[in-house]
């Protein structure tokens, strides 16, 4: 008998493969991290509706005042927003280019050293 077969062993591997599930895990990552942020972004809100009866709080009252200017602080800052889309928009400031910006700033330090030469003078 022969121990050693003709046939060629098969050891190539598809490079491809490494990266497809590398993708496929990262994904499978993103997924479950959008998920969970879902899942704790709609949970159910609890909260203490106190009786007629129950002593009022303090605390609770002063975050009430709070909660109600920071409110009408936001009513007010979408009531600006309100405004500012209906008003006619500006075009946009064009900055300059770093060459620009550089060749500005080299007249200026000229001028500025030529006005303390005549001031010599």
């Amino acid at each position: 008998m022969e121990s050693e077969s003709e046939q060629p062993l098969r050891l190539f591997v598809n490079p491809f493969t490494i990266w497809t599930q590398l993708a496929l895990k990262t994904a499978e990552a993103m997924w479950a991290t959008a998920h969970a942020a879902a899942v704790r972004a709609n949970a159910p809100r609890v909260a203490v509706i106190p009786t007629a009866d129950a002593p009022a709080a303090k605390p609770a009252q002063a975050m009430l005042a709070s909660a109600h200017a920071i409110a009408l602080r936001n009513a007010k800052g979408a009531a600006m927003i309100a405004d500012a889309e209906d008003a006619p928009r500006k075009a946009p400031v064009r900055t300059t280019s770093k060459a620009a910006h550089f060749k500005a700033n080299r007249a200026k330090l000229r001028s500025k050293a030529n006005g303390k030469r005549r001031a010599k003078r």
